[in-house]
């Protein structure tokens, strides 16, 4: 289906466009002017980017609303492109680490006179932003420093709140030229692999704690895992923990609240080696988030990258290139000795851009600009 706007654009014609990043913590919006003459780092801003804690308001549309105020009624979007965490149907979706779990964009488009108004998922938006990267916006973790394959599968993975990944798969269109579709996935509620006896003993410590039967891996390595990563070595290793002396120790009450535990500075304490028991919680994380990222390997053999994103893969990546010793991906490699050629032609890299979704669903709105179609999968 075309819409009037895209039956009337002309191909060096502007158009406001509302671009957004959601997920579990963050609301980011951005407004934009896009047309098929412009790249997001050269496209017009009509209203800055802004962040809002998802706690902020009981609904999604409030988000809209609020950004949206004080913009001049000339300005107002035409379209919007949403990054959103969560599987997309019908141009809605469920959310798993919002209050405000349904999110319908028809409804929103309808009630704000903004059609379309398309949601894409999260990861899918930002697996387009990886299309505009460049070898600067990468740290490579492979120490054999492979290169990416031309027009092979590229895979991107990332623990933020939750654990979004997407594939990237080439295809050759009609005019003889490669083009890269996006498969979004529900990748982060895979069955959570313990690897040792440590991960077999936290993986009792969650199921007993969260009274589930079954965990999943965003419930045991992502952002809202780290508060019970660290009460699970604290009692198991008997550490004591200098972090909590220096921070207010009311930030450490509650463990089932991952919004207000300091995951950030047990992070940065652990990297640089500051406290032990954060050390500890740093090096599981990455013993688990390595084998997700082998078994996402075996799964997709992404020899045109394999691409972690986010606030927490941005804070471990010197760690791991300063600490060969640590366990991120060598006992997976390991116990896999036939694997060891593949792993060792796959690049691996952190993308430094912890903003890429936005930058991503500004490429998807391209892409439908380049299609005409709103309805087209993009």
């Amino acid at each position: 289906m075309t819409s009037q706007i895209f039956k009337d654009l002309q191909p060096d014609q502007e158009i406001s466009c509302l671009i957004g990043d959601v997920g579990g913590t963050n609301v980011r919006l951005q407004l934009v002017k896009i047309s098929l003459k412009l790249t997001y780092q050269k496209a017009p801003q009509l209203k800055p980017f802004t962040s809002y804690n998802t706690d902020l308001y009981p609904q999604f549309q409030d988000y809209i609303v609020e950004y949206l105020k004080d913009v001049q009624k000339d300005n107002l979007p035409q379209i919007a492109i949403i990054g959103i965490a969560g599987p997309i149907k019908n141009n809605s979706t469920l959310m798993a680490n919002t209050k405000w779990t349904q999110v319908d964009g028809n409804a929103i488009g309808q009630a704000l006179n903004i059609k379309p108004f398309l949601l894409i998922n999260d990861f899918q938006a930002v697996a387009y932003g990886i299309l505009g990267l460049q070898e600067t916006d990468l740290i490579q973790l492979n120490p054999k420093n492979p290169n990416p394959k031309e027009n092979s599968v590229k895979t991107v993975i990332g623990p933020g709140t939750g654990l979004g990944v997407a594939r990237l798969i080439s295809s050759l269109k009609q005019n003889n030229v490669w083009e890269y579709n996006i498969w979004p996935c529900e990748g982060g509620h895979v069955g959570y692999s313990p690897s040792n006896d440590l991960e077999i003993e936290y993986l009792q410590f969650l199921r007993k704690r969260l009274g589930l039967g079954q965990i999943v891996a965003e419930k045991a390595m992502a952002g809202q895992a780290v508060p019970y990563i660290y009460t699970f070595l604290k009692e198991r290793l008997g550490l004591q923990s200098q972090i909590e002396k220096d921070l207010d120790k009311v930030l450490f009450e509650d463990k089932n609240d991952f919004k207000q535990f300091p995951s950030t500075q047990v992070f940065q304490y652990g990297v640089e080696k500051k406290d032990e028991l954060c050390q500890k919680v740093v090096d599981f994380f990455l013993s688990s988030y390595g084998t997700v990222i082998g078994d996402l390997v075996c799964n997709t053999m992404p020899y045109g990258g394999i691409y972690l994103f986010g606030n927490i893969s941005i804070g471990v990546a010197n760690y791991i290139i300063n600490n060969p010793q640590v366990n991120f991906l060598q006992d997976y490699i390991k116990y896999r000795p036939h694997l060891t050629e593949i792993f060792d032609q796959i690049p691996i890299y952190v993308i430094k851009q912890a903003s890429l979704g936005l930058e991503g669903a500004y490429q998807a709105a391209y892409r439908l600009l380049e299609y005409n179609d709103y309805e087209k999968e993009i």
